[in-house]
């Protein structure tokens, strides 16, 4: 058995050149913090690639019309980029809310969609943007893929990238853990939407932690698309979410509990996009 090899390219081309260089199975490292608390042993042949020295894979571009991120950029850096809270806070609030700090030090947003946990902070937003992903894979090729269509066979992540159309006006993420402070989620939606003169346009709406994968909630999407914001809609918009529950997780355990945590999750998605307070009087009718 060949022992175990350790690259640390410095540059995409060195990168490139290692992947196609080794015949044997290729692994990557790159925050590690879910394979350091759970105790996984690190391979015992072929590669192991560090991926963070290498300077192209942790950026942030948000001059473009696109957004483009390096799979190799630390959550932290997400939560205090002025440039992406400019034009995507959501995903700086949920880089905020991932973790500790210590874990968000470390932490990449290629590790968070390669590692693909169900209750994944950044996820439900990369999924209403309609994040794009960049790859290299195992015989050296690039290509270019949704992030729904990903999975570890594809290769390693190089960037993200957020494209102009899929960029709404408003976004916002709010998740519900056991507790206030360093709570994986129980539950996390995230909304991007356009809204002019008090009326809601193109709504798109992904909750996490009701699937193996970030869910699609067309439904109160479609409660709120093209509506004004007021009482009516918004009991319409709850009980979409509540039928989204219960199609997803008929019978599980956390059913119940879900079922009515959504509508305070989503009056708060619903605030926080707009800028509103969650104790206005319009959501307190809504749930009167």
């Amino acid at each position: 058995m060949i022992p175990l090899a350790i690259a640390v390219p410095a540059d995409l081309a060195e990168l490139q050149a290692a992947i196609v260089s080794w015949r044997t199975p290729v692994r990557y490292l790159a925050g590690g913090t879910d394979m350091l608390i759970a105790g996984r042993a690190l391979p015992e042949a072929g590669l192991l690639v560090d991926i963070t020295r290498v300077a192209d894979m942790a950026l942030i571009s948000t001059d473009g019309s696109d957004i483009c991120i390096g799979a190799a950029t630390t959550v932290a850096a997400l939560a205090s980029h002025s440039g992406l809270r400019a034009r995507l806070p959501a995903l700086c609030e949920a880089a905020a809310q991932c973790g500790s700090v210590q874990i968000r030090n470390r932490a990449t947003i290629g590790g968070n969609i390669a590692n693909a946990a169900p209750a994944a902070d950044l996820m439900p937003v990369l999924t209403v943007v309609g994040a794009r992903l960049r790859l290299i894979g195992q015989d050296g090729t690039q290509s270019e893929i949704p992030l729904g269509d990903y999975s570890p066979a594809h290769g390693l992540i190089t960037d993200v990238t957020m494209q102009a159309g899929g960029l709404l006006q408003r976004s916002a993420f709010v998740k519900l853990g056991p507790r206030q402070d360093l709570a994986i989620s129980r539950l996390n939606l995230a909304l991007a939407a356009e809204f002019h003169d008090g009326c809601f346009g193109a709504v798109r709406i992904a909750a996490g932690a009701l699937s193996p994968a970030p869910l699609i909630l067309s439904f109160a999407a479609a409660a709120l698309s093209g509506h004004k914001l007021e009482v009516a809609v918004l009991r319409n918009f709850l009980s979409a979410l509540t039928a989204e529950v219960d199609a997803a997780i008929p019978g599980r355990n956390s059913q119940l509990y879900k079922r009515r945590a959504i509508a305070g999750v989503g009056l708060d998605l619903i605030a926080q996009a707009l800028g509103l307070s969650p104790r206005d009087r319009l959501f307190e009718e809504a749930v009167e």
